[in-house]
């Protein structure tokens, strides 16, 4: 996943989950360089559903998702045979 903003670039990939203290913690995968925690709670859960389910681009991408995934893994294989890895 990216991540931008004004202040970085971030690519952000996912670890190990933890549960604490009514929060999910989503630890950065421990081959990244910068190791990063996001603690994510009930009320971030429900206000990120019902904002992006009153978000008519995202039911869109939720029923063009089998065609958008299929469609990135095969630019992402023909990339990687073009520059050789």
């Amino acid at each position: 996943m990216k991540v931008k903003s004004k202040l970085a670039d971030v690519d952000f990939e996912f670890g190990r989950f933890e549960y604490k203290k009514d929060h999910l913690i989503v630890h950065s995968a421990t081959s990244q360089r910068m190791q990063t925690r996001v603690y994510v709670s009930p009320d971030d859960i429900v206000a990120a559903a019902s904002t992006a389910l009153r978000n008519p681009r995202v039911w869109g991408y939720l029923f063009g998702f089998p065609f958008f995934l299929l469609r990135y893994r095969r630019r992402k294989r023909a990339r990687a045979l073009e520059t050789g890895q």
